[in-house]
């Protein structure tokens, strides 16, 4: 392959450009993705002395991380014959790239775990009296999103902390200080401890530093004070840096984000390399000339020339607006271009509705029921509105004693299936057992259990659509149950089961989507209703952006509390981007019109009383003479549709799913596909534990150190943790996990001068966006009889014999990952239990690692179609801890389950 290929002038430039720092500003559809990835691969190929691991690449999103990995991965195949060592070069988003330095390097903080939104929420309205809300003045539950903002804005501007009154600074120690007495990271705090470890620890900046030779930062008009600080502080480490991105689509600084960053970087960073991407290969003429039309109204702005590369073929018709008086019918006249357009051949997964606000979602989405319009609503969130959530509901509703049996009783005849009357009785006697008052220890009453307890009476199977919208929404509710419990799972019972039905009803209830929703391993065909900000990164034949009314779009400023109620502006730089303003919302639009690629449609009806005047962003595109008000002749062929996307959905495993999948393909389909989540219990973790503790001991030994029992001891002092053990279980396994680490190195100690690898990252890529990685838990070298020998190892905890272990697809996942790595074909898979030290090996022979390709592409077609069969029989199902959902009632009398 020539990596120059179908490149115009501008990207072989900026894919040659490799002895230098450079600022690419590429426009929207200009094919950055292309040239990043050619431009790495140009860099590996020029520069013999230049591994993978040397070259960082920050993503805004893991999405747009997957697509380029997936062109990295592709074009180091074609050019480079190989993807050797890939695995160690990290694509990715900042976040992730800080906590994997972290975790990696120092052992604190390999206990850490990082709450997402939801459960950050229920953290700091649990330690309420500890985070620093209180010293802000903000009030519990009505305030706390509040507070969670001003404590990011805070975080992401900590340098800036001099500024700040004696409270605030408080506040945000306070805050700091709760969650890392749990091990908790949110996602500002890992940003803040990257730098701080950066700037403060010596020994870690010189590592990160050593590593990094090439740095690029992709949608970097996204960054934002502390992620630009991070860059910076890399730079200075002697890299050479390349930043992507538009000033044009920064649309992020209501989250923060400096759109200053890119407009002075080049005079900031002293860049001499400056090259403008400025032709869309994506969007026909009239695509580029409309949002060209309304962007140009900006004046805030860098100089660039933007023109169509003409690949897409423009007809009138293509690009239109209509005004309408009442939203149904302007709701129907989406409808129905829709219709017409898939009925031409467009794809209905190749149409997009993007909203600037949510609230117009449902509307249109009941229009598209009436005209059997497939469609995914993405951020509309009614999972409580379903029959079988409210049933789950009604389970812990009813042990708190709000809600009476037959209430109950009827919750569960509610749901759209034909449940056994005696089983729902048999279930609701199983909860009046339970006298969650008297139950002093944590341990003794887990909701998740109660929840499973309560599933496995009855008996729901998955033989229709219907059975399986209800199973995917349980599943979701069994999520819920997680994210809850991983916060309150060692509060007392009584308190736990109040916060859980609080929880419920006061802020699950508007969070969570249908459980259908979050399935990320199958892409339907369905309209895709979103909103803008949301569709940043895709592309789509046709988009319809409705509701063109001021007020709307352009959004009116939002009233009520804000950050600057509670701190002050002058504490942080450039502080008016956080209230946008035309500019900012006219880059929106910008954004909007630029996802289409041959059909536009821009539609509106007078809103409420503020929203009754035409959008000025409306007028602003009618100026293009390619924007024509619609008329009923127009009409679609097939014959200038551009190329739709016959991928399948991108797919990512590890090889711990992989795992479950040939197991059992069902059993997988239960926990991965709708989402049951098996119950905490208090020894969680402790797996976990050992595997970062032997890890800890041999990259010791790999770097060349002599370790003494008494480090070794602290070794395991330094990395057990186990998150829900009470302190007497918590003693109790640690002084277990001494004494089968202390037999461990005992055994094998005289073999680690032979470990080539300790935790090494494995990445697969199997072509049709399939990936798969994971961890090699070690690897080392064995002279048998005058040859050296190569055996993966992997160590386990669990109960399964090694025996069973050995034969696990798993284990030959690895050896495939190995190749990959190194080039190079192990000898031997070991299984190593290290709470008895009884280990088996196996031989790689011949066509093993050619059969485990095919099984895993088997497995992923398998996936992407929901063939997902079981694999029942006694033996095998008593076993399965999912079991109750997956059998009849006379399969599980059969099998006695």
């Amino acid at each position: 392959m020539d990596l120059f290929e179908n490149l115009s002038d501008n990207q072989i430039e900026a894919v040659k450009t490799i002895d230098e720092d450079l600022e690419i500003i590429a426009c929207a559809g200009a094919g950055k993705t292309g040239v990043v990835s050619r431009r790495i691969i140009n860099i590996l190929k020029s520069n013999p002395d230049i591994l993978p691991e040397n070259i960082v690449a920050f993503t805004f999103t893991e999405k747009a991380a997957e697509e380029l990995k997936s062109r990295v991965y592709k074009y180091g195949e074609a050019v480079l014959g190989n993807t050797k060592g890939f695995a160690n070069m990290y694509i990715g988003t900042i976040h992730g790239f800080c906590l994997k330095m972290l975790q990696e390097y120092i052992v604190q903080f390999q206990k850490f775990t990082v709450l997402d939104e939801i459960k950050t929420k229920l953290y700091i309205e649990k330690n309420y009296n500890f985070c620093g809300m209180p010293d802000l003045g903000l009030k519990i539950y009505t305030e706390t999103n509040l507070f969670l903002s001003v404590i990011s804005t805070l975080n992401e501007n900590w340098f800036e902390r001099d500024k700040w009154d004696e409270k605030t600074r408080t506040a945000v120690d306070k805050y700091k200080d709760t969650f890392y007495r749990k091990n908790y990271f949110d996602y500002s705090l890992i940003m803040q401890e990257m730098l701080n470890q950066l700037e403060n620890n010596k020994n870690f900046a010189d590592i990160i530093l050593s590593k990094i030779k090439y740095l690029t930062v992709d949608e970097y008009q996204d960054t934002n004070p502390i992620q630009e600080r991070l860059i910076h502080f890399i730079k200075q480490g002697g890299c050479n840096l390349c930043i992507v991105g538009d000033d044009d689509q920064t649309i992020y600084q209501f989250r923060g984000s400096d759109p200053e960053n890119i407009l002075t970087f080049r005079e900031r960073y002293g860049i001499n390399k400056y090259i403008v991407l400025g032709t869309d290969y994506r969007s026909s003429e009239a695509i580029v000339d409309i949002g060209k039309r309304v962007i140009v109204n900006n004046e805030k702005r860098l100089s660039k020339v933007m023109e169509s590369g003409k690949l897409v073929k423009y007809e009138e018709g293509d690009t239109v607006y209509r005004e309408f008086n009442e939203c149904d019918e302007e709701y129907e006249f989406i409808a129905k271009r829709i219709k017409a357009l898939h009925d031409s051949g467009v794809k209905y997964s190749e149409v997009a509705v993007l909203l600037r606000k949510r609230k117009h979602g449902p509307d249109i989405a009941k229009m598209f029921d009436e005209y059997e319009i497939p469609y995914i609503i993405e951020g509309v969130n009614e999972l409580f509105s379903t029959a079988e959530c409210q049933a789950a509901k009604g389970i812990f509703d009813y042990l708190a004693g709000t809600i009476g049996m037959m209430e109950l009783f009827q919750l569960w005849k509610n749901i759209d299936y034909d449940l056994d009357e005696k089983e729902i009785a048999e279930a609701i006697a199983t909860l009046n057992v339970i006298d969650v008052k008297s139950k002093k220890f944590y341990g003794e009453f887990v909701l998740q259990k109660v929840y499973h307890d309560f599933l496995r009476r009855i008996s729901i199977v998955d033989e229709s659509n219907s059975s399986e919208i209800i199973l995917y929404n349980l599943g979701k509710f069994s999520q819920v149950i997680n994210d809850f419990e991983t916060i309150y799972y060692t509060t007392i019972p009584a308190n736990k089961l109040s916060s859980f039905c609080n929880f419920l009803k006061y802020t699950a209830d508007g969070y969570y989507p249908e459980g259908h929703i979050a399935n990320t391993y199958i892409r339907p065909d369905a309209v895709n209703i979103m909103t803008v900000h949301q569709s940043k990164g895709l592309e789509f034949t046709a988009v319809f952006i409705p509701q063109m009314n001021h007020n709307n779009f352009p959004s009116a400023k939002m009233g009520g509390k804000s950050i600057w109620h509670v701190i002050d502006k002058d504490w942080i730089p450039n502080a008016d981007r956080f209230a946008g303003g035309i500019e900012e919302e006219r880059k929106l639009f910008y954004v909007a019109i630029t996802r289409a690629k041959k059909f536009l449609f821009l539609t509106r009806s007078p809103g409420n009383t503020r929203e009754k005047k035409v959008s000025e962003f409306m007028v602003e595109a009618k100026e293009s003479p390619y924007m024509l008000g619609f008329d009923e002749k127009m009409v679609y062929t097939n014959a200038h549709i551009p190329p739709m996307s016959e991928d399948a959905a991108p797919l990512n495993l590890n090889f711990s799913i992989l795992q479950d999948y040939f197991d059992c393909a069902y059993r997988f389909k239960l926990s991965m596909f709708y989402g049951f989540v098996q119950p905490i219990v208090p020894a969680l973790g402790y797996g976990k534990a050992m595997h970062e503790i032997v890890m800890n001991i041999h990259r010791r030994f790999l770097s060349g150190e002599t370790l003494s029992s008494e480090d070794i001891e602290q070794i395991v002092n330094d990395s057990f943790y186990l998150p829900y053990a009470n302190p007497k279980l918590q003693d109790n396994m640690l002084e277990g996990a001494k004494k089968s680490i202390a037999g461990y190195v005992t055994k094998n100690q005289d073999d680690f001068a032979n470990i080539t690898m300790a935790e090494a990252d494995i990445e697969l890529d199997m072509g049709d966006g399939i990936k798969v990685n994971g961890r090699i838990d070690l690897v080392k070298r064995r002279e048998i009889s005058g040859e050296e020998k190569t055996y993966i190892v992997d160590f386990k905890t669990a109960s399964r014999e090694v025996t069973e272990c050995i034969n696990a697809e798993q284990l030959k996942i690895y050896a495939l990952g190995y190749q990959k790595l190194t080039g190079e074909i192990a000898d031997y898979l070991e299984i190593y239990n290290l709470d008895n030290s009884e280990s088996e090996r196996q031989r790689v022979t011949e066509g093993l690692l050619d059969n485990v390709s095919r099984d895993i592409r088997d497995a992923a077609s398998n996936i992407r179609k929901n063939d997902l069969s079981r694999k029942c029989s006694k033996e095998k199902c008593q076993k399965c801890y999912l079991n109750y959902l997956c059998l009849s009632k006379k399969e599980k009398q059969e099998y006695e389950v």
